[in-house]
């Protein structure tokens, strides 16, 4: 991180909630003043300030969203998204368990694998669509998820980290892919 940038995911988190009318007016006051105080003060601290800012504004900024009815556009985009992972997903899985790894063990093992890449790319294509979608996309993948653990789909005995992996791991790739590798704002 350069001295005079603020952090990118909080930049990315601010990004995906605050209004497009707003977002650059909004945006660019929060860096200037991070950089004032980066000048003045520590980085460390101008980060902190930084944080602290996105922590406030995500709640009332995801308030004025439902409010206005931006949501649902938000939504029917990660639904699609959501949709076509998991025709992907249980194709590759399909592909995987026929001709790859015919035993439950090797499916179990290539199973994260293909779960975390399904979710990343997108992650990533929910973003490049509609900043929103992401968000409503790692709701989509943590609530399957976890309805797929309390029914116990897995019929390999496996630990419980395994199934927590699963259920953490899934919604952060959602959301951390498209922050680390810099996917494209969306038009909308």
């Amino acid at each position: 991180m350069r001295r005079n940038s603020p952090p990118a995911f909080a930049c990315w988190l601010l990004e995906s909630v605050i209004p497009v009318p707003y977002r650059e007016a909004m945006l660019g006051d929060l860096i200037e003043e991070y950089t004032l105080r980066a000048e003045s003060a520590s980085p460390l601290a101008a980060s902190r300030w930084f944080w602290s800012q996105a922590f406030r504004s995500v709640p009332s900024m995801v308030w004025s969203s439902l409010r206005s009815g931006d949501w649902l556009i938000s939504m029917s985009t990660a639904m699609g998204v959501y949709i076509v992972m998991q025709i992907v997903e249980h194709a590759a899985n399909l592909a995987i368990s026929k001709l790859v790894a015919p035993q439950p063990t090797t499916e179990v093992l290539l199973a994260p694998v293909v779960f975390l890449t399904a979710t990343s790319i997108s992650g990533c294509i929910a973003a490049r669509i509609r900043r929103g979608a992401t968000t409503f996309l790692a709701l989509m993948v943590m609530i399957t998820v976890a309805v797929l653990i309390y029914l116990k789909a897995c019929t390999i005995p496996v630990p419980w980290w395994y199934e927590f992996g699963f259920l953490t791991l899934g919604p952060l790739s959602v959301l951390l892919t498209p922050a680390v590798f810099g996917v494209p704002k969306p038009t909308c």
